[in-house]
């Protein structure tokens, strides 16, 4: 019996298609209809295409699976929508990926929905886990460091709003990956709920610190505080401006982000690279252009 990947299109999902071939499991990329399909079809990977709020859709294209890993993101309210799915399909074991960005005490709006979204999977009655990675990092093809790795190779100053203190724990997209799937796999894993995150905690300060190092480049912070540009950004929102910061990421960088992975690493040994090395690993990639879709 196989398995279905959904989001696996995405910047994760990509990832664990290739961790999924790795370990030469036989899998298929569960897409919306109408995605680009070319990069599953360059690495010859089964498509079925469904609507993931549809469910009957996601049902009969479910048929038959023993498994499905939804890399999708949950805080769009589907998730309701796939454990029906999953019932009614009998897929009795799901591994979801969520967000340690839960825990925030900003009023996101996300937050609400994907604590929603796990209050259904925990509740489902399927053996479900649920794995909460914090910031994913790891190639060109992130969201997160690749900002800060392309500001530090063109400027030697960097603004930073705040003191730099509060914790960041950066994880690596092939460590998310390898623990999508190395969840799946571990009975242990079933029905728990896992922080997925970097090997240790840092500042900001020391993340742009070995960043620039990497790069071989020096860097000078110039410490802004933050209130008062957070006072100005919010008071901007509320006239309805569209500025390229906003407010609530300022808050963001300033709220501790540092969790434990210690039940990850007992449960399925879940045991990620330093920030050190993955950060040298996607500057590498940065100036060779490769895409880095590689697993452990």
């Amino acid at each position: 019996m196989t398995i279905a990947v959904s989001g696996a299109n995405g910047f994760t999902g990509r990832f664990v298609c290739a961790e999924l071939q790795r370990r030469q499991l036989p899998f298929f990329a569960l897409l919306r209809p109408g995605r680009d399909a070319s990069w599953m079809a360059a690495r010859q990977i089964p498509v079925r295409y469904a609507d993931l709020n549809h469910s009957a859709q996601v049902c009969e294209q479910l048929s038959g699976c023993r498994a499905l890993l939804n890399v999708a993101s949950i805080g769009f309210g589907a998730a309701p929508v796939i454990l029906e799915a999953c019932r009614a399909a009998a897929v009795r074991r799901v591994v979801f990926v969520s967000t340690t960005a839960i825990f925030t005490q900003l009023n996101a709006g996300s937050k609400a929905v994907r604590q929603a979204a796990e209050a259904a999977i925990t509740a489902s009655g399927l053996g479900t886990t649920i794995l909460r990675p914090t910031m994913i990092y790891g190639t060109p093809g992130d969201r997160n460091m690749i900002r800060l790795v392309r500001w530090l190779n063109r400027w030697p100053v960097l603004p930073v709003f705040g003191n730099g203190l509060s914790l960041q724990q950066p994880v690596h997209v092939a460590d998310v990956a390898w623990a999508v799937v190395q969840a799946l796999e571990i009975p242990a894993a079933i029905n728990r709920q896992f922080n997925i995150s970097g090997a240790a905690p840092l500042t900001y300060n020391e993340v742009v610190r070995l960043t620039a190092e990497a790069l071989g480049r020096r860097v000078q912070r110039v410490h802004i505080p933050a209130q008062p540009v957070v006072a100005v950004l919010q008071a901007a929102e509320r006239l309805g401006l569209i500025l390229p910061l906003k407010a609530e990421q300022i808050l963001r960088l300033n709220e501790d982000k540092a969790f434990s992975h210690a039940d990850a690493a007992a449960a399925f040994g879940y045991a990620p690279i330093p920030f050190q090395q993955g950060i040298r690993q996607e500057i590498a990639l940065f100036r060779s252009g490769e895409d880095g879709l590689s697993c452990r």
